[in-house]
């Protein structure tokens, strides 16, 4: 039998997401085996003389973070684009524009997208990868850096069989022949379906677990999303899929799904899917009807607050969202669509759009962001019984964070320091399974300097292709802009470039204008 492992963690001020937290108590945490047996008064918990012990003093010790929302497939295109919409991004950053990239570009990739996140104190991804193809080389690669790396990791293939004209408005008609032929047509969703099917049953590293992920209901027919549901019912899995990230989704809605109420909710709903194992990832332009329908089905919502601005989104009203039931999550997105996996600056940008969307002198909008980093993403990972919380019995997943960084001097309050405050710069460890695999700053598993190198080797080839796929799709994306803006001047209900909207108190403000 294996040695039983033990650690204990002394002196720490424990921030727990359900405790004190603006001056969380100091406590000693016992790990035994990868998960929390015991929380106890400093120097009281006996670990035994084998134990390990970690010395938490002048640290605020808090639940590991988690991302509900990204995407490792664009880790190397990290600072290439700014201004655009989602759809020309896209033509730029969805792998399926370039030719196939080499197994190591895709173990690498795979590998800076963890340790950015478990340096930025993140234990476990949603991550939402696109694979093109069925390529159990690439698949292989993806899965060997996450044991790699030590992170926790729910894996979602994006699955889609739409062709690219027909989720958009007005593509079809006022793109020209040879962008429609870049753009290309349906897909065939049976080797994907396959594909994904047979990875459900091969083995996998003991922190990687599988979802699905049909990317978006507008880019999959009905019977994709039937399969779906049926896998996900008969198989107890997760779904994440996109929904309304942007005017023209909410648009399209209006004029192709008219038989589902004109809303790609109740289409959703028809094909079986509204449930609490559905998390929708962004819900910008979203009606407040739906968002009740949402609330009622148990859905999940991860909310990306940065990558909606950058991407020229809007804001989620994630007020009304909590107001009707629905979980918030917290999600960093693609590198390439808001740069970094910073779980921080989303935390501080959830509790800015959270006071925003509120009443002047209300309170709690840095705990809502806490939790929604922390017990918001345990419950849309369907994993709130053993993540996002410090109490006995879920697993062992902790960052330690130094409290004599500037940041958090003097401690007025820990919760609103951390979120308004709080960077990286300040965590000093990361334990996943009480594993540390980040101390003083640095990842244990894999040393940085070889994950820079080896990134460093691969991006020679990717600009080289990125250069070449640019000249190809400039002119699509020139006319793709076109429509965007005939996209822009239709009118639609709701407005989710306001900063408020009209049932909150105060200005109505248009970002940018006055």
């Amino acid at each position: 039998m294996s040695q039983v492992q033990r650690t204990l963690i002394t002196g720490g001020r424990i921030l727990d997401p359900d405790g004190e937290l603006d001056r969380p108590p100091v406590a000693d945490v016992l790990i035994i085996d990868g998960r929390i047996a015991a929380i106890g008064p400093e120097g009281k918990l006996d670990a035994g003389e084998d134990a390990r012990v970690i010395d938490a003093r002048g640290k605020l010790v808090t639940p590991g973070f988690i991302n509900a929302h990204y995407h490792s497939h664009d880790v190397l295109l990290r600072g290439m684009f700014e201004q655009m919409p989602l759809e020309v991004w896209g033509l730029y950053s969805f792998p399926s524009n370039y030719p196939r990239r080499s197994d190591e570009e895709v173990r690498v990739r795979t590998l800076l997208g963890a340790v950015e996140n478990l340096r930025c104190g993140v234990t476990t991804v949603q991550d939402m990868v696109s694979i093109v193809g069925p390529d159990q080389r690439h698949m292989n690669a993806v899965l060997s850096a996450y044991q790699e790396s030590g992170i926790r990791a729910v894996l979602a293939l994006q699955l889609g069989d739409k062709a690219a004209a027909d989720t958009v408005p007005f593509w079809r008609e006022e793109l020209s022949a040879d962008a429609l032929r870049e753009l290309g047509g349906s897909l065939d969703p049976r080797p994907m379906q396959h594909f994904v099917a047979s990875l459900l049953d091969a083995p996998r590293p003991e922190r990687v677990s599988w979802a699905l992920a049909p990317s978006a209901p507008q880019r999959c027919s009905e019977q994709l999303l039937q399969w779906t549901a049926q896998m996900a019912a008969n198989r107890a899995l997760r779904v994440f899929t996109h929904l309304y990230e942007t005017r023209s989704q909410a648009l399209l809605a209006r004029l192709a799904y008219q038989g589902d109420h004109r809303s790609l909710v109740s289409f959703l709903d028809r094909l079986g899917l509204l449930s609490d194992r559905l998390t929708i990832a962004h819900g910008v332009w979203i009606s407040d009807h739906e968002i009740v329908q949402l609330g009622a089905a148990g859905v999940n919502l991860a909310f990306n607050p940065v990558s909606n601005l950058k991407l020229l989104n809007g804001i989620a009203p994630i007020r009304r969202y909590a107001e009707a039931g629905v979980n918030v999550a917290l999600g960093c997105d693609n590198c390439s669509g808001s740069d970094s996996q910073n779980i921080f600056e989303s935390m501080k940008a959830f509790a800015l759009y959270w006071a925003l969307q509120g009443e002047a002198g209300e309170a709690g909008a840095a705990r809502a962001a806490f939790r929604a980093a922390t017990t918001g993403g345990a419950k849309a990972l369907g994993c709130e019984a053993d993540l996002g919380a410090i109490r006995p019995g879920a697993k062992a997943d902790l960052v330690l964070i130094s409290l004599d960084d500037p940041s958090f001097v003097p401690l007025n309050s820990a919760v609103r320091q951390l979120v308004y405050a709080g960077t990286p710069r300040a965590i000093d460890a990361v334990l996943v399974a009480g594993e540390p695999v980040v101390v003083d700053g640095r990842t244990t598993r894999v040393t940085q300097q070889s994950v820079m190198a080896a990134a460093a080797g691969v991006q020679a080839c990717l600009c080289e292709e990125y250069h070449a796929v640019s000249a190809r799709l400039d002119p699509v994306a020139r006319e793709i802009l076109g429509v965007h803006r005939k996209i822009e001047c239709q009118p639609i209900d709701i407005d989710r470039l306001r900063l408020r909207d009209s049932k909150a108190p105060g200005l109505m403000i248009r970002a940018g204008k006055t």
